[in-house]
């Protein structure tokens, strides 16, 4: 049997990332009201744009520097950073996440491969308890696809199948590896939308769905497609 590494996502693939910020909106709004609140996502789109990723500890930096204490006391800001520092991002997996986990591992070796800051988002996976669902294995790039041949390097396999929310990453990714890669489209949260010019191997519509799969239907996606 041929070997077998899959690569997969967190925001919208394993986490109901859409739904963690619609939380996070909620509380903030508790917090700080909803002019301070706007303030803080103008911010964090601004840190996302110059750092070309989701940087939440940027983003709540900048929301201190930028606040006078008259506007925003030191005790809700700690309230508000708490609000990121201890969210329960286990309670916001999708349904059988982890079960896909434990089951892959029964097929090849399983790794994170996720798009993120290196402080925040290292959190998140290891809190979410999906770093040890994965034995420790994981990667954070601003742009993973940007980083397959580094992967391949370091986790060499006959096959690769990479799961993702994102169908331009998932398209990145097989125009780089052809054959060697099987994409697996989870159709989850707001950046699941079919690409024109691009069909995964496989498309499911819950990340949970891929817990009943077989290797060999990663292996040949087109013999045991759903």
């Amino acid at each position: 049997m041929a070997t077998l590494v899959f690569l997969l996502d967190v925001d919208n693939t394993l986490i109901a990332n859409d739904e963690v910020k619609e939380d996070w909106d909620r509380h903030i709004r508790v917090e700080l009201g909803d002019k301070l609140a706007d303030r803080f996502w103008e911010l964090y789109e601004e840190a996302r744009k110059q750092e070309d990723v989701v940087d939440i500890p940027l983003a709540l930096k900048w929301l201190r520097e930028t606040t006078p204490l008259t506007e925003l006391d030191e005790e809700t800001y700690q309230h508000v950073v708490s609000i990121f520092d201890n969210y329960p991002f286990h309670e916001k997996l999708y349904p059988y996440a982890l079960e896909t986990l434990y089951h892959l591992r029964t097929l090849g070796l399983t790794m994170i491969v996720s798009d993120g800051d290196s402080c925040f988002q290292p959190e998140k996976i290891i809190r979410s308890a999906l770093a040890e669902a994965v034995e420790g294995r994981v990667l954070i790039y601003k742009h993973k696809q940007e980083h397959l041949d580094e992967i391949k390097q370091m986790y060499p396999a006959d096959h690769y199948v990479m799961i993702d929310d994102k169908p331009q990453i998932l398209a990145d990714a097989k125009s780089k590896m052809g054959n060697t890669l099987t994409t697996v489209f989870v159709q989850q949260g707001k950046y699941a939308v079919k690409l024109e010019n691009f069909t995964p191997d496989i498309t499911v519509p819950h990340i949970g769905d891929l817990r009943t799969f077989t290797a060999e239907q990663f292996l040949e996606p087109k013999k045991g497609a759903r």
